[in-house]
């Protein structure tokens, strides 16, 4: 075979150029892999996605038909990782030791919610914003555990083990996580600098939820 065939050959059979291959393989992921890390989620369009990725536009709307639909898939990727940590927090499953440990395991989801407002700032946002109210309305499976039960969980175990005499009810979650999701913000916004560290805030913050549903 003279030697311009097999060039003219092996130029015919060379593999797609990497972009083709990403664009057609992992564009999806790499669209929600820009708007994780970006610094202001809530605040992204599709279009500049696309543009971080080195795609156009209409490429992107392949694989989500609308912002919104975007924003919904980032919201329940940040739930999934809120409820990872509080996983780590404690086991949901098992009943608290004693009234020790039910202290503890509140105290430490507490800390959990904290420390993820401050290491995914703009994911926090998103989740707990009117752009994701939708998306939280719809998305509390009755068949699985989620992020919402840890908080129940651990008040109901305060009550099993003797430091609160009324079994909390919703209005007691609502209050609890009201102040804890408050301090949150506060920290966020950066309003009082005087909090102390993540561990300190969640003991004081802990000890008054349990004096106010005592």
């Amino acid at each position: 075979m003279p030697r311009s065939s097999v060039t003219s050959l092996s130029i015919a059979a060379a593999p797609a150029p990497a972009l083709r291959r990403f664009h057609h393989g992992n564009l999806r992921q790499a669209l929600i892999d820009a708007a994780l890390a970006a610094p202001d989620i809530e605040n992204l369009s599709l279009r500049q996605l696309a543009a971080s990725v080195g795609v156009t536009a209409p490429a992107a709307y392949r694989h989500f038909g609308s912002r919104e639909e975007l924003l919904d898939e980032v919201a329940r990727i940040g739930f999934e990782r809120l409820e990872a940590r509080f996983a780590a927090a404690f086991d949901i499953a098992q009943p608290p030791a004693d009234a020790a440990d039910a202290r503890s395991r509140l105290q430490r989801l507490a800390q959990a919610y904290l420390a993820f407002a401050d290491d995914e700032p703009a994911l926090w946002r998103l989740m707990f914003s009117a752009l994701a109210a939708a998306y939280r309305a719809g998305a509390r499976p009755v068949d699985r555990r989620n992020s919402y039960d840890y908080l129940p969980a651990a008040l109901l175990g305060l009550h099993l083990c003797g430091v609160v005499a009324r079994a909390p009810d919703e209005s007691d979650a609502f209050f609890a996580w009201s102040v804890i999701h408050g301090a949150a913000t506060l920290r966020a916004g950066q309003v009082n600098a005087a909090l102390g560290s993540l561990a300190e805030l969640s003991s004081s913050l802990v000890a008054r939820v349990i004096r106010a549903l005592a």
